[in-house]
């Protein structure tokens, strides 16, 4: 009896020493890990911020891009500006007339004639002399105010639209919302020569010479890519309204035509069909408006019709 109970004990012992040595080893054999993870340095995915993270950015690390570096800031504009890890130092200023504006710590800046990227670098460099260690900026336009055009005529919503950047003329029609149903075949860009911002559009009857370019409508919408002009700020576009002449007495067709360039009295003539018959081709007869009083023209086949003018084709006497 005695032996049996030595031979259980000697037996329970072994099998708890296996065990305990089986555990020591996956103990050993188990990947080191730190007491606590280190913070992240970035933001998560979606834009938020765990805890103890902290946006930092190290020397030669991509920062944020707004889209606009290239944009030449002018008088007025509004900026908004960020220096990260410092808000106290974010403001939104706006440039004053004579191109600068003021700011902690570097005082006045100006940034009239300067792109974003190049106004971004000056404040980096500025900054990093004696008051923030590898500062990290980035400067967006709030407000576009120092370059615009106007856009007038037979446009669906008529105004002034800055220029945010290479803006060409089918740009600035199609935020203008397009021609209305009366629009003309042609656009007129007034120009003026020294390109100033002017607070008020320029028309047509008060452009200098030589300060006005003419548009083909219906080239450009058909793809001709050297009538879609680059604008400047300060430009006017101008679609005029359809213009209409007149055709009446002996001709095929008689009645109301739109007024296309250089139209001539034979053409004219030809789009109302032709004579009749019965048409006297010597005594056509204009009859126009001017200085508000109607006079009367003898017309000759290859005069130019303008606006509002009726083309008389009498009956011949004989």
């Amino acid at each position: 009896m005695k032996l049996l109970k030595t031979l259980i004990f000697l037996y329970i012992s072994l099998i708890v020493g296996g065990c305990i040595h089986l555990l020591g080893e996956k103990a050993s054999t188990a990947p080191h890990q730190d007491k606590a993870p280190a913070a992240s340095s970035v933001s998560t995915q979606d834009g938020s911020q765990g805890q103890n993270e902290k946006i930092t950015f190290k020397r030669n690390e991509a920062r944020p891009t707004t889209g606009n570096e290239d944009y030449i800031v002018g008088p007025e504009d509004v900026l908004k500006i960020q220096v990260w890890d410092n808000l106290d130092l974010d403001r939104v200023v706006q440039v004053s007339r004579e191109g600068t504006f003021s700011y902690p710590l570097i005082g006045s800046v100006n940034a009239d004639g300067l792109s974003v990227a190049q106004l971004e670098k000056e404040f980096r460099d500025r900054l990093a002399d004696g008051y923030i260690i590898n500062p990290q900026v980035t400067i967006t336009i709030d407000q576009f105010k120092s370059k615009k055009v106007f856009v007038l005529g037979e446009v669906s919503k008529p105004g002034a639209y800055p220029l945010t950047g290479s803006t060409d003329l089918l740009d600035i029609i199609s935020q203008a919302g397009g021609q209305t149903d009366e629009a003309g075949n042609e656009i007129i860009i007034i120009r003026p020569q020294n390109h100033l911002t002017k607070e008020n559009p320029t028309m047509p009857q008060e452009a200098r010479e030589g300060e006005t370019i003419t548009v083909d409508i219906v080239k450009l919408l058909n793809g001709d890519i050297n009538l879609n002009i680059e604008l400047q700020k300060g430009d006017t576009i101008y679609i005029p309204k359809r213009s209409y002449f007149f055709v009446n007495g002996e001709v095929k067709l008689p009645g109301r035509y739109i007024l296309e360039r250089e139209t001539t009295v034979l053409k004219g003539i030809t789009m109302a069909g032709g004579f009749t018959e019965k048409s006297s081709k010597w005594r056509i007869k204009i009859l126009r408006k001017k200085d508000g009083k109607k006079i009367e023209i003898k017309a000759k086949m290859d005069q130019l019709i303008e606006p509002e003018d009726i083309i008389s084709v009498p009956e011949s006497f004989f």
